[in-house]
């Protein structure tokens, strides 16, 4: 049945027709680009595309003929238009093939994203080269489900543009631990890249709301804008942008002014019970044991280090409401770990109180952030907030 379509498409390409998804800008919330899509008798072309039964000259010539007819509908605007296009495509002819029919029409070059499905990749140091060549013209290159693809893929092919999909994204409260964990990691390679993240797939608020939060700037889906047969200049997602994105803000805005109240809380609470002369830099299990009853609620787990990131106490923790007392960890350095060097820094500049970003702890598997504290005597306090607390208090998303 796929032969069949893929005959019938080669012999009626005149019956191929491109439609265009709008992706919004996300500091102007107007439309700034184009994905172009090809159809066939009202039916997407992806399947004869992906079909490896189909001769990759003639999936490369329906390509060409959606490049001419995007080119000719958008040669007079200003926004940038990506093309999907296969690996194998751009291999041909030293990559000249699949720019034949935009250099023909002088269509602006610099406004072109050639985007290459990250996890069909083929030859990628010699697509690397073609990569190049292709910047050498003015072209950029974007590099779709990127979320997907291999670091060192993305890496040797160096995207100017990362599409990330969050199709799987259907409740944010279902989401798996390494989803949340994936996209994170993928903001962090556009940093290092230089690179934008366009989120695709945005059909609902909480998809936009998390694209927003994780440095997304560009949006496109059908919560903002669908697939049309003409380029829209506006679309419903300038709206929606312009009412929800404030939104976003406020909320959050109030989020980090609880988390910055709830520090001042912590400084103040733990400097009091430090001042009332129970703290003993030779008791110092001791002065754990007995300040834990009086911030039960909020902290699950405390230690103490010095400076240097030795641990010089026990742990003390709760369990199933019991505070119990380990000594595994004692004489253990945590210097090693990437927010310790932050956070004596910050404690030393503020000379108070540190309360950490939200991480998932490795021991637990629960959500916590970490409360230091300069103690005397070159001491430094380090205490777990519960789950259940920052849940309760409206202060982990």
């Amino acid at each position: 049945m796929i032969q069949l379509d893929a005959v019938d498409v080669m012999m009626n390409p005149n019956e191929v027709e491109v439609t265009y998804e709008p992706i919004f800008g996300a500091a102007t919330f107007q439309v700034e680009g184009y994905m172009v899509h090809g159809h066939f008798r009202g039916e997407s072309l992806t399947p004869f595309f992906y079909d490896d039964d189909v001769p990759v000259e003639y999936q490369l010539d329906i390509a060409k003929r959606m490049e001419r007819l995007a080119a000719e509908a958008l040669r007079d605007e200003k926004q940038f238009v990506t093309f999907r296009c296969r690996s194998e495509w751009i291999l041909e002819e030293g990559g000249e093939a699949f720019l034949a029919p935009l250099r023909e029409l002088n269509f602006p070059l610099h406004r072109i994203f050639v985007t290459l499905q990250g996890t069909e990749l083929v030859d990628v140091s010699r697509l690397s080269r073609v990569v190049q060549y292709y910047r050498s013209s003015g072209v950029r290159v974007a590099l779709d489900f990127a979320e997907s693809t291999s670091i060192e893929d993305i890496m040797t092919i160096a995207p100017e543009l990362l599409l990330v999909d969050l199709a799987t994204m259907v409740e944010k409260k279902t989401l798996s631990v390494t989803y949340p964990q994936m996209l994170q990691t993928m903001e962090y390679i556009a940093s290092k890249l230089g690179a934008p993240l366009l989120y695709k797939s945005i059909d609902h608020l909480g998809q936009l709301r998390y694209a927003w939060q994780h440095g997304g700037s560009y949006y496109m889906g059908g919560l903002l804008g669908r697939q049309e047969d003409s380029p829209p200049r506006e679309a419903k997602g300038m709206s929606v942008l312009t009412q929800e994105v404030p939104a976003f803000f406020l909320h959050d805005q109030e989020r980090l002014k609880r988390l910055y109240e709830l520090e001042f809380e912590l400084h103040g609470k733990v400097a009091e019970l430090v001042q009332t002369g129970k703290w003993s830099r030779d008791k110092k299990d001791e002065w754990l044991l007995h300040i834990v009853p009086k911030l039960e609620g909020m902290l699950v787990r405390y230690y103490l280090t010095d400076q240097t990131g030795f641990q010089t106490s026990a742990n003390v923790y709760q369990e199933q409401h019991v505070w119990k007392v380990d000594n595994t960890y004692r004489g253990y350095n945590w210097s090693f770990r990437p927010y310790f060097i932050r956070t004596m820094a910050a404690m030393s500049v503020r000379g108070r109180g540190y309360l950490s970003e939200d991480y998932r702890d490795f021991s637990s598997n629960e959500v916590t952030r970490t409360f230091s504290y300069p103690l005397p005597d070159g001491m430094f306090l380090f205490a777990d907030l519960s789950e259940e607390y920052l849940y309760q208090n409206r202060l982990l998303d």
